[in-house]
């Protein structure tokens, strides 16, 4: 069973500070900025307050490396390469999943899958492994058949988006459910390599949802920061479909209809579902 809500741990300083291990190792700091931005960070950490969810700090600590690297968006090309990467691959896929035995099923477990495109711990991702592990693989936790019951039963939904890259995934699940009325909602600001509205009209996300901003620039979706009129929208939908373990770790304890589809990334959050990291998940929290 899934508690209440899922808060820091000691391993989620590891996994933030590979993060910027990463944006060391991938050019996007540069060498003179590198020992002031790691200083900020293990000075933010040495007095971190672990009562809260893992997107708090990443957003806490991401502000600190913007401001150290006097860069507001470290992740700007890193974004853009992976969003036409998976463009590349999106006529061939939309075949795959039009030719599917069931269309939904292979969509939604493309969508996931595509969820393994993230900056945002210290890992290392195969895109075309884990598309081809998409075929096949059953989802650890998995209640794809009531979220299809629940998409039909809708007059509106919720998708909150997650990446960059992964998003255009997002619009081939979208593109095959053909709902008429959904909002994506992506990052109000830039955050590792999290959705904006740059990268959803690059893939077309507007063409097929209507796409908001959350109000906010955490990596996941922090009900309290996120703005009133997004708020709003979240309290009246019919159905919330939330992507990725940052939106999952934001939301884990909200009272909503919700269904999370995600990669689980790291151990704690295994261990909160129940999983093995890896796994992929469709998990419908206090829904009906």
């Amino acid at each position: 069973m899934v508690k209440d809500r899922i808060e820091a741990t000691y391993s989620c300083v590891t996994c933030a500070i590979g993060s910027l291990v990463t944006l060391f190792e991938k050019g996007l700091v540069p060498g003179e900025k590198k020992d002031t931005t790691m200083r900020a960070v293990l000075k933010y950490f040495s007095d971190l307050d672990y009562n809260q969810p893992p997107p708090k700090i990443g957003k806490e600590m991401h502000h600190i490396i913007r401001e150290a690297m006097e860069n507001p968006d470290p992740y700007k090309d890193v974004k853009y390469h992976y969003n036409q990467v998976l463009l590349d691959q999106l006529p061939q896929l939309q075949g795959k999943v039009k030719t599917a035995d069931d269309p939904f099923q292979l969509a939604l477990r493309l969508a996931i899958a595509g969820n393994i495109i993230d900056f945002g711990p210290n890992q290392k991702f195969d895109i075309s492994a884990t598309m081809e592990k998409a075929k096949s693989v059953s989802p650890a936790i998995d209640d794809s058949e009531a979220l299809r019951n629940a998409i039909l039963d809708a007059e509106t939904i919720l998708y909150l988006g997650d990446n960059a890259g992964e998003i255009v995934m997002d619009r081939l699940f979208l593109e095959t459910i053909n709902h008429p009325h959904v909002y994506f909602a992506v990052r109000n600001a830039p955050i590792i390599n999290d959705v904006t509205f740059e990268d959803a009209h690059m893939v077309g996300i507007d063409k097929i949802a209507t796409v908001i901003s959350n109000g906010d620039d955490a990596p996941g979706t922090i009900l309290e920061s996120t703005s009133p009129e997004f708020r709003e929208l979240f309290d009246s939908v019919d159905v919330i479909i939330s992507k990725g373990q940052g939106n999952f770790e934001g939301l884990s304890g909200c009272s909503r209809n919700i269904y999370f589809l995600l990669m689980v990334k790291c151990d704690h959050v295994a261990s909160f579902l129940g999983v093995k990291k890896g796994d992929f998940v469709v998990k419908n929290v206090n829904g009906n």
